[in-house]
């Protein structure tokens, strides 16, 4: 089972939340060495998945952990940018990010669902009697 590419407007999502990390990106750099490997290690792995989410993948991603991390992650920058009225690096980041992550979630889920339900073998068939059997054997009401 194969998950699809996501349509182009979630991949534009996609790629504005990775540029939305550069501002934390840059800032990082002031930090001390450890500071910048830091953020720049968090940024790269904050890239990867939002990524990953759009690929056409063969697997799964854990999806409850990254809605629960872009839920997190939107709330904390949505609301610091309108509780503070003034744009910081930290704040801009996590917004574009968040959400960026949320579109880019969404979409894999639902593409996710369809590739299940496209290879879900049928639920039942007709047998050569006439009973009907489901995938997962005889039903107790075949006789019927």
């Amino acid at each position: 089972m194969a998950i699809g590419e996501a349509s182009t407007i979630v991949r534009w999502y996609a790629y504005a939340g990775c540029l939305a990390l550069v501002p934390f990106v840059v800032a990082g750099f002031r930090l001390p060495w450890y500071g910048t490997a830091v953020v720049l290690g968090s940024a790269l792995a904050a890239w990867a998945l939002l990524l990953t989410l759009i690929r056409p993948t063969a697997v799964a991603v854990p999806l409850p952990a990254v809605w629960a991390a872009a839920a997190l992650i939107t709330v904390y920058g949505t609301s610091a940018l309108l509780l503070h009225g003034t744009v910081s690096a930290g704040a801009l980041a996590a917004g574009g990010y968040g959400w960026a992550l949320l579109v880019a979630a969404a979409s894999h889920q639902r593409r996710y669902s369809a590739a299940v339900r496209s290879a879900a073998p049928a639920s039942s068939a007709r047998s050569s009697d006439g009973a009907t059997t489901s995938a997962s054997g005889p039903r107790a009401s075949s006789w019927v």
